[in-house]
């Protein structure tokens, strides 16, 4: 069975065995990916508290289960040990853990200290193996180079991890790009011709029609983009939305160039129009 037809219960058991095992980096993944199944399936939640380092992601998942079931009593008897480790100034879980099985759960218990490592071992970076380090991902404890550290409030972590925490609209795919090209080249031809021509009956008035036309167009480009592609944001989102954007409007602004004209009214007001949409996008 591949994963992708997994259920959230089989991701969650993967996980489970993953979290046994000591890989909490493949128990994570399970995990999230039984929660994109089912946001609501507490024992994904639950094995999410039990696999990340944080306490305050600790404290998010156990409450989350908690609201969904509050009967579940060593979820909160883990809860007040998490608040009161937060409420001691600790941020991070030790990274030596042991895990047992109880009730057909991951139950994770804290040991004493983590496990010292030899003095002799060498650490290598796990995406450069070449490159000797001292690091390690603060979340899943694998040896990183400073070239691929992240830098976070409570230390360093790896780009893997990094990726975990970025907010689902700012995971943009390349399906979402395509689309928003698409969408902001279409809408560039189209609001452009348009304008050009309210602009041009505007005569002296132009600069004011663009001002005010401007803002309200740029803001519905934005309102499109996120209509079509499901309110994602990012850099790269934005840099292809005013890319498509620009090369929708190319044709009528070079036809007046080619005609003798200068378009500054327009250019002026395309400028307005691609900076409030990503205003909107950041």
């Amino acid at each position: 069975m591949t994963e992708s037809t997994m259920t959230a219960a089989e991701l969650t058991a993967a996980g489970r065995a993953a979290l046994i095992a000591g890989d909490t980096v493949t128990a994570r993944l399970r995990f999230r990916e039984a929660l994109e199944i089912d946001p609501n399936y507490v024992e994904a939640l639950l094995g999410m508290a039990a696999a990340v380092r944080p306490y305050r992601d600790k404290r998010e998942y156990l409450l989350r289960a908690l609201a969904i079931d509050p009967n579940l009593t060593e979820a909160r008897a883990t809860l007040e040990q998490v608040e009161a480790k937060l409420a001691a100034g600790e941020l991070l879980a030790p990274t030596g853990v042991q895990v047992r099985e109880q009730n057909e759960t991951a139950v994770v218990t804290e040991s004493a200290e983590p496990p010292a490592l030899p003095e002799t071992e060498t650490l290598f970076c796990y995406r450069h193996p070449q490159r000797e380090t001292g690091l390690r991902c603060i979340s899943c404890s694998r040896p990183i180079c400073p070239e691929c550290a992240r830098a976070t409030p409570v230390g360093q972590i790896c780009p893997d991890c990094a990726r975990e925490r970025t907010p689902v609209n700012y995971q943009v795919g390349p399906t979402q790009l395509l689309i928003a090209g698409i969408v902001a080249l279409l809408y560039g031809v189209i609001v452009t011709f348009v304008a050009g021509v309210v602009i041009g009956w505007a005569g002296f008035f132009g600069f004011i029609v663009a001002f005010l036309l401007g803002p309200m167009t740029g803001n519905a480009l934005a309102r499109l983009i996120d209509w079509s592609t499901g309110r994602k944001r990012g850099r790269l989102l934005m840099i292809v939305v005013s890319i498509a954007y620009a090369c929708g409007s190319l044709p009528y602004i070079g036809l007046i160039i080619l005609l003798g004209g200068f378009p500054l009214v327009l250019l002026f007001y395309s400028i307005i129009v691609v900076t409030t949409a990503l205003a909107w996008l950041r």
